[in-house]
């Protein structure tokens, strides 16, 4: 890699003998050298991947909702020289084959992620791509020519390029499009690029939620404010004042179609001030319902949904206590459907002195949900028979997990499961974090009719074994529960992936911590 003290003669050189001249460092960028004998051969840089390229977003089959926040594990070839002197047969390949050696590791050290594809542009008018097809790149067809403006696209179509792209793992394809972002080891929230559509739809999400100001000296409408922050936090800014930077970087086509307030020609954005005093001043309930207007339309759909609660990190209120909430998550698409305050925990107290009313409000925050076809997973506190029957009569299904709060249902089940036999399912997950996972799982109907739970279709086992791989610990963990899903409906391997997906709610605490 370039060090510091070198980057002027990198850039010097660059500039001197590249065809398109010097490129800063613009985001997560690595800059290399080949050398022989002290010599410079070549230089490379590797930038972060273009936004949008039409025949690779459809190569690896992703779509604008989920590509945003997994860019950062594809990086380009942005520049790459051959001295004039070092023109020679073979270099420019080997060069290449070096740079994917080694590449992947510097990436991890110096960015904190793995990068996962290489892509590069060649211009047909000035080069024919030998040297990425001698390096085994794989040519993916062309681009539609468009370059990057100042104001979004250029008008016409300029020179088309040649789209190249090399993997550097076995199954690139699948690993970009993997559901879970904790195994591309991707933290926070999932991102997303707000498409035309989008920006102009978002507004509308707000029109019932009434205007908490006064009429005199309003200069953005309550819409357009609440779509803008909206807006902000789905493509992943978190505080006002990223909100505000976000917005102030709209574009003037973008202003216009989130319905912003044209004075002179031009599209105004409101400042922090007014994001601030709009959102501290709106009901959250009316903000979870317009939020999940939104994502009815343009959100991820959910099969299951995770009711848990959490008690908040440094969330202390006046009289010196944490709050606690009860929250509703999408298994698959992480968004938080719907979330109360049920109670306080005493900072410098355990876990038992918790006055929470999660049984109680788990029902009516429900409510807002439309629940219809889905799966319902809770932890054992909220696996109650009120609560079991209000989803069975709101045609869901519940996924619950038996243990002491239910002796009875907890001892039948493991009495049933004791002298168990083969299992009907094994998962068997890769080495991820260092350890190895073997997930089995036993399902019954045997206690259908025995046991007094309302609605109950099967009860079922998981055995959860842990190797670590470096100490080569061992544990075994035993879980127990029922579900209102048959067993034509759900299959072993569907209630194991039920069960697993209820954990999805964590990483959801976690943003929120």
């Amino acid at each position: 890699m370039v060090e510091r003290s070198e980057e002027e003669r990198y850039q010097e050189q660059m500039a001197r003998h590249h065809y398109l001249g010097a490129l800063a460092k613009i985001g997560e960028t690595v800059w290399y050298v080949a050398t022989w004998r002290e010599q410079w051969v070549a230089q490379l840089s590797i930038s972060a991947a273009a936004l949008k390229c039409g025949v690779r977003d459809r190569w690896i089959g992703w779509d604008f909702r989920s590509q945003y926040g997994r860019l950062k594990l594809i990086a380009n070839n942005s520049r790459f020289l051959i001295l004039p002197e070092w023109h020679w047969p073979n270099v420019g390949s080997r060069v290449l084959s070096l740079t994917e050696r080694r590449v992947v590791a510097d990436w991890q050290a110096r960015f904190g992620h793995p990068l996962l594809l290489l892509e590069t542009f060649v211009d047909p008018r000035q080069f024919h791509g030998g040297v990425y097809r001698a390096a085994n790149w794989i040519e993916l067809g062309l681009t539609q020519g468009y370059r990057r403006t100042r104001e979004g696209y250029s008008a016409e179509a300029e020179a088309p390029k040649r789209v190249f792209v090399r993997p550097l793992c076995r199954t690139p394809q699948v690993q970009l499009t993997h559901p879970d972002r904790a195994h591309l080891q991707l933290t926070g929230a999932a991102k997303i690029m707000l498409n035309a559509d989008q920006m102009r739809q978002l507004p509308q999400c707000f029109t019932r939620i009434p205007d908490p100001r006064r009429a005199q000296g309003r200069r953005h409408r309550l819409p357009v404010v609440l779509g803008i922050a909206a807006g902000a936090t789905l493509c992943g800014m978190r505080g006002y004042k990223a909100i505000s930077n976000w917005a102030d970087a709209l574009g003037q086509k973008a202003r216009e179609r989130f319905g912003c307030r044209r004075e002179k020609g031009q599209y105004l954005v409101p400042s922090e001030s007014v994001i601030r005093d709009c959102l501290v001043r709106i009901e959250p309930d009316a903000m979870d319902g317009a939020l999940n207007t939104w994502n009815q339309a343009w959100g991820t759909q959910d099969e299951a949904l995770a009711l848990d609660g959490k008690t908040m990190k440094k969330a202390i209120d006046e009289t010196g206590e944490q709050a606690h909430i009860l929250s509703v998550v999408g298994h698959d698409s992480k968004t938080c459907y719907a979330q109360k305050k049920v109670g306080t925990l005493p900072v410098a107290g355990s876990d038992e002195q918790k006055r929470t009313n999660e049984i109680g409000m788990a029902i009516p925050l429900l409510k807002t949900c439309d629940l219809a076809g889905k799966d319902i997973t809770a932890d054992a506190l909220l696996t109650q028979r009120a609560l079991a029957t209000y989803l069975v009569e709101q045609q869901a299904h519940y996924h619950f997990t038996g243990k002491g709060n239910q002796p009875t249902l907890e001892r039948d089940i493991a009495l049933l499961f004791e002298k168990r036999q083969k299992p009907d399912f094994v998962e068997i997950t890769p080495p991820d974090h260092g350890r190895i996972e073997t997930r089995s799982i036993w399902c019954s109907t045997a206690l259908n009719a025995y046991i007094p739970f309302p609605h109950v279709a099967q009860v079922f086992l998981i055995e959860r074994e842990i190797i670590e791989k470096k100490t080569g610990q061992y544990a075994r963990e035993i879980a127990l529960g029922i579900t209102s899903r048959t067993p034509q409906e759900a299959s072993p391997q569907r209630v194991l992936a039920t069960n697993r997906g209820h954990w999805s709610v964590e990483s959801v605490h976690y943003i929120i911590d």
